[in-house]
């Protein structure tokens, strides 16, 4: 917690914060050396309820949490506002549409661009509709060089801040990690996890100088 601030001050402004967030949209880096049933239920919630009127890219990218359902229950119901892209992992075996991206970064974001554009109306979409998930971008940076990844970071963020969304990029790696420190300044927050008898998140805010309690997943 920074010094200087009382708890009750920094808890005012992480829930406005958090208000800011959803109501322009934003991109969050999600990281943590925790089991993937955190990351994965992690993102099912920046997914949001599947009842409410969502547009949900998932991407998938060499990551062992390759479940669709297991981010987006019901997806069955929403078949026409979910895609699964798929990259350096097995195409999706799912009912919902999907494209499976073999070549180069280059030709992942412009998927993930398409996808996007496929969701917008001549009215645009309402603040916070769109929904996108990328996991991991440690596959990415196993196979590819770093500034080609943080250029598809680049143009994918950009992507959904033009269009007021909500993007999670997972990176399970602890939060010290340098390259975790290198990325922070490219998203709006950064989210932690750890397992201290159960799944919990704490959120840093490196552009604010803010950061939250931990907080139960």
């Amino acid at each position: 917690m920074p010094s200087g601030r009382r708890g009750d001050d920094v808890a005012t402004e992480f829930t406005r914060m958090l208000q800011q967030l959803k109501r322009r949209g934003c991109n969050l880096l999600l990281v943590g050396s925790v089991p993937d049933s955190v990351l994965s239920c992690a993102s099912r919630k920046f997914f949001g309820d599947p009842h409410e009127r969502r547009f949900r890219v998932v991407v998938l990218t060499g990551t062992s949490r390759t479940t669709v359902d297991e981010r987006v229950p019901m997806y069955g119901t929403h078949e026409e506002r979910t895609t699964v892209i798929t990259h350096l992992t097995e195409p999706a075996d799912c009912e919902v549409p999907s494209d499976h991206v073999d070549s180069s970064v280059p030709e992942l974001s412009n998927a993930v661009s398409s996808s996007i554009t496929s969701f917008e109306t001549d009215d645009g979409l309402q603040s916070g509709q769109l929904r996108v998930g990328v996991d991991s971008l440690e596959s990415l940076f196993e196979r590819y060089d770093p500034e080609a990844v943080q250029r598809f970071l680049g143009i994918v963020t950009g992507r959904i801040r033009g269009a007021d969304g909500m993007g999670h990029f997972i990176f399970p790696r602890d939060y010290d990690h340098d390259l975790v420190s290198e990325l922070a300044p490219l998203f709006d927050g950064v989210v932690e996890y750890r397992i201290d008898g159960e799944g919990q998140e704490r959120w840093h805010f490196p552009h604010r100088d803010l950061q939250s309690p931990w907080l139960p997943l």
